[in-house]
């Protein structure tokens, strides 16, 4: 999973903007899946990432995103923005605006399950 996911970070954060993408960062006991940072004109611009594999972001997912980024915030840890990656489709009614999610491409919630989804290429026999 983590190559669809580093692949999708690598489009949105190019690596000849100056975008670098960390795997499993952390500030003392607060983690994330991922974390996109670069540093321009003198200032860090920091996208912490989370990945959550589920049919729908429950409040109290929510409730561990903010209250791991008030404790970046405690150690003058600045973020511009986190990121949560869901499955397609996955409900995200509860999670607030200033978090930004980008859908997985290859998992799909249909009918209440995650399915593995890849889009194929159209196949036209010869005739």
């Amino acid at each position: 999973m983590h190559s669809y996911i580093e692949r999708d970070l690598k489009k949105k954060f190019p690596e000849t903007e100056g975008w670098q993408i960390e795997r499993d960062p952390s500030w003392g006991a607060v983690t994330f899946d991922y974390q996109v940072w670069r540093r321009r004109f003198g200032t860090i611009q920091r996208y912490p990432v989370d990945v959550r594999i589920d049919t729908r972001v429950p409040a109290d997912v929510v409730r561990d995103l903010q209250d791991r980024l008030v404790a970046l915030a405690s150690q003058e840890v600045k973020v511009t923005r986190p990121i949560l990656f869901v499955p397609t489709g996955a409900d995200i009614s509860a999670v607030p605006d200033h978090v930004d999610v980008i859908p997985l491409k290859v998992l799909k919630v249909e009918e209440g399950d995650i399915l593995w989804w890849r889009k194929t290429a159209l196949h036209h026999p010869e005739h």
